[in-house]
């Protein structure tokens, strides 16, 4: 209950917000062999993106987009339903550990309010990604607690768990060392007879993790998309990320400079009264740190301000120790009811102050901000997106378009078009778009009853004739063979009750059997792109 009625308080905003700058190449069809090819090899094959190993985003992805599609509110609930859950969980694993409600309550609180989360995990939906890989990581360390005085065979789903993790993000290599150090935080806090984690899950797990290290590298070469850092600079990435996050710095935001202040001191304090603490605030202290520490060392690599959700997590804990911290010393003081309502009143100015930051950071993303529009300005140059959105997000920046314009690209859109090489015209000024290789996906508006597609082969140039197939919906409608460089135009009846009810645009896919590529084609050709049909631009009705 806490965590859904604080993240809906703190975020509420973000289901009116519209799509951002990544969210433009995340969101479009897919293909099930597309997605398998990531198991394999680079997470994107457009070339667009740098090259990570990370096939289960892609599988989440495609999943996603066929639920969802276009429709930027829902996928806004889906960050605020996965972000609700990811609090629970953060608040059931401080419970677990430290039996104290009271410790959940404030572990949901400060995670949901932490400045760190509006980038790395709500506002921005591509960084569904993070949320994906905050779930893997809580539910393994739950895992980990309901099996920790239990023998080997129990501790294999860890493995899974970090299998999972790593195929998310990289940084998820850090899950095992995590469940290791917080295992024995809790031996030298909570549960001093703990026994060690079993010998056989400590050399399986260095196994995995080298393992899992070398199938990326065997699959990206090397490091992928990073770079190697100098010494220097990967300490300074990693102590950058460490302690700016911890700080909240640089307070450049109102209200920063004194939710700066508690983040920094109030753990200082409390660690300061270390003898006097009771072992729950320890633990959080403890454990919340090393959740910090261990998931920021992937960060020697490259540090952005929407990657450090896990070093959110370990100070959100942190700063729960530090609070129950303040109690446990109140209830030693002779003054307890006093001193008990000063550390309230303390926690709750910090948790005013903390959300006062986030909720100023989440403002970033507004539609018709300038944020956004800065970044759709550059959205606009990437030749993946279909030019009806490009369309739409040059009407963004016309005046008073927040007066006229939806921010749910869904909302003003008739047809979307994927999967081509962009606007193009015949010689006679007939426009089309060339079909990227052996498909792409016409959306178009749920009002439709009737769309025409123009179709034409240039098989003057590729000799083979073009076999088409047309679903609508996932319905078989039209087959075509197309063996002159005549137009010829498919007719498709659109039926309103296929229309999913999220998504609410027909899904045309337009495939054939192979594509072209020119510079293997025409001697002297220097276009290396490969090509599928000309399509004309469809007549909906």
């Amino acid at each position: 209950m806490v965590a859904t009625l604080t993240t809906g308080a703190v975020y509420r905003e973000t289901l009116s917000y519209g799509l951002h700058y990544d969210d433009y190449y995340f969101l479009r069809p897919s293909t099930l062999a597309g997605v398998v090819a990531t198991f394999h090899g680079p997470w994107d094959q457009t070339g667009v993106m740098a090259t990570f190993y990370r096939p289960l985003v892609v599988a989440f992805s495609a999943a996603r987009f066929e639920l969802l599609g276009l429709n930027s509110a829902a996928h806004h609930a889906v960050s605020l339903t996965m972000f609700g859950l990811a609090a629970m969980l953060a608040a059931t694993l401080v419970y677990l550990v430290t039996s104290r409600v009271l410790a959940a309550i404030l572990a949901t609180m400060f995670f949901v309010c932490h400045p760190a989360m509006p980038y790395s995990l709500v506002a921005w939906v591509t960084n569904q990604m993070h949320l994906q890989q905050i779930l893997v990581v809580l539910a393994a360390l739950l895992w980990a607690h309901a099996v920790r005085r239990r023998g080997p065979i129990w501790w294999l789903p860890i493995l899974l768990f970090a299998a999972a993790s790593f195929t998310i993000k990289e940084d998820g290599i850090m899950l095992l060392p995590c469940v290791v150090a917080l295992h024995e935080v809790r031996r030298l806090t909570t549960e001093k007879d703990l026994p060690h984690p079993p010998g056989r899950f400590l050399i399986a797990s260095l196994v995995l993790i080298v393992g899992l290290m070398w199938l990326r590298s065997h699959v990206l070469g090397e490091l992928g998309g990073y770079s190697r850092p100098t010494l220097q600079r990967g300490w300074a990435n990693f102590s950058g990320a460490v302690y700016g996050v911890y700080r909240l710095i640089p307070a450049d935001r109102e209200w920063q400079a004194l939710a700066s202040a508690f983040a920094t001191w109030f753990p200082v304090l409390a660690a300061g009264a270390w003898r006097w603490l009771s072992q729950t605030a320890r633990w959080c202290l403890l454990g919340g740190l090393t959740i910090a520490v261990l998931f920021a060392v992937p960060f020697v690599f490259a540090v952005k301000p929407e990657q450090v959700y896990m070093l959110g997590l370990g100070y959100a804990i942190v700063l729960t120790g530090a609070a129950i911290g303040g109690f446990d010393l109140a209830a030693r003081l002779p003054v307890r009811r006093a001193a008990a309502l000063l550390v309230a009143g303390v926690v709750a100015i910090e948790l005013f102050a903390l959300t006062a930051v986030t909720r100023a950071i989440t403002r970033d993303f507004e539609p018709f901000g300038p944020i956004v529009l800065g970044h759709d300005e550059i959205v606009r140059g990437w030749g993946f997106v279909p030019a009806e959105i490009k369309d739409y997000l040059e009407r963004k920046r016309a005046p008073q378009a927040a007066t006229r314009l939806s921010p749910n690209v869904l909302d003003e859109l008739v047809v979307a078009t994927f999967n081509t090489h962009g606007r193009d015209a015949t010689p006679d000024g007939v426009p089309y778009m060339w079909m990227d290789r052996t498909w792409c996906e016409i959306d178009i508006a749920a009002s439709a009853r009737e769309v025409t597609i123009p179709l034409r082969h240039e098989i003057g140039v590729f000799r083979d004739p073009a076999h088409v197939r047309i679903t609508a919906n996932g319905r078989l409608v039209d087959e075509l063979t197309l063996s002159s460089s005549e137009w010829r135009r498919s007719i498709i009846a659109l039926r309103r009750g296929d229309v999913p009810r999220i998504s609410r645009m027909h899904r045309i896919r337009i495939e054939i059997d192979r594509s072209w590529r020119p510079s293997e084609i025409i001697p002297g050709s220097v276009d290396g792109r490969w090509l599928g049909l000309q399509v004309g631009t469809p007549e909906v009705r």
